[in-house]
C-alpha cells in the first residue's frame, strides 16, 4: 500500500508540476525562466517523497504486527520429538461449524495423495472417523505417509485430532507423527515440507464458498453415519 501512494504521489507530484509550470509560461510569470525536468534535483525531490511515504508506514506497521502477533515467538517452531512419535499442536483453530466440512476436505486431499500421485508425499490408508469426547464430537483422520523424496524411505503413521476445546464450540487441532522408517534426522527435516503443505491446505479452506462447505459437512456427515463408503487408496 505504502508503494502504490509513493509511486502515486511521484508521477502525479511530477506531472502536476509541469503543468503548473506550463500554465505560469503562459501567463509570462516565469519571466524567461526555462526548468529542466530531468535535472538530478528532480529526480532527488521525487525519491524523497517516496522515501517519506515509506518510513511514515514503519510504525503504523510495527504497532499493526504487535496486534496481530502479541506474542514474542513471531515463527511457529517445531516441538522435538520423543524418539520415533511427535505430538504437538498444530497453529489453527477451527469453529465447530465448520470442522466436520474441513475434515471431510482434508480427507479427500489426502486421498488424492494415492499411489499414482506426484507431489511431496504419498498416502494410503486413509480414514476418517469420530469418536465422542466430554459430550462433544471429536473428529480424527489416520493415514499412512511416505515422504519425498523417496529415495531416503521415509515413511510414518499420520494422526490429525481435532479436539474441542470446550470453549467457545472451538477445536485445536493436534498432530501425532510416528516414524516407521528412515534415519531419524531426514525425517524431521523432511517434515517441515509435509508440515507446509498441510497448513496450505488449511488456509485453502478459508477460501472455498460457502456451498462448497456445506456439501462437504454433508458428505462428511453420511461417512461418519456409514450411508457412503469412505474411498481409500
Amino acid at each position: 500500500e505504502a508503494a502504490v501512494f509513493a509511486t502515486i504521489g511521484a508521477v502525479f507530484g511530477y506531472l502536476i508540476g509541469q503543468v503548473m509550470v506550463m500554465l505560469l509560461y503562459e501567463r509570462g510569470a516565469l519571466g524567461g525562466l526555462e526548468l529542466n525536468y530531468s535535472s538530478l534535483s528532480a529526480i532527488s525531490a521525487t525519491l524523497i517523497v517516496m522515501a517519506t511515504v515509506f518510513l511514515s508506514t514503519l510504525y503504523p506497521a510495527k504497532k499493526a504486527a504487535d496486534m496481530a502477533v502479541p506474542d514474542v515467538t513471531r515463527k511457529w517452531e517445531f516441538p522435538e520429538p520423543d524418539g520415533d512419535r511427535w505430538v504437538f499442536d498444530f497453529p489453527f483453530t477451527v469453529g465447530g461449524g465448520e470442522i466436520l466440512g474441513m475434515y471431510t476436505y482434508l480427507t479427500r486431499v489426502f486421498e488424492s495423495y494415492g499411489e499414482g500421485s506426484v507431489g511431496d508425499f504419498v498416502a494410503d490408508k486413509v480414514r476418517f472417523t469420530s469418536r465422542d469426547l466430554h459430550g462433544e464430537p471429536q473428529y480424527e483422520i489416520h493415514l499412512t505417509a511416505w515422504l519425498a523424496p523417496y529415495d531416503l524411505g521415509i515413511s510414518q503413521q499420520v494422526e490429525l485430532q481435532a479436539i474441542p476445546t470446550g470453549e467457545y464450540n472451538i477445536y485445536k487441532i493436534e498432530v501425532v507423527i510416528h516414524r516407521l522408517s528412515g534415519d531419524v534426522a531426514s525425517w524431521k527435516r523432511i517434515n517441515r515440507g509435509f508440515l507446509n503443505v498441510l497448513r496450505k491446505r488449511f488456509l485453502v479452506w478459508r477460501t472455498i464458498p460457502l456451498d462448497v462447505k456445506h456439501q462437504y459437512a454433508q458428505e462428511g456427515d453420511q461417512v461418519l453415519r456409514g450411508e457412503a463408503q469412505e474411498t481409500s487408496t
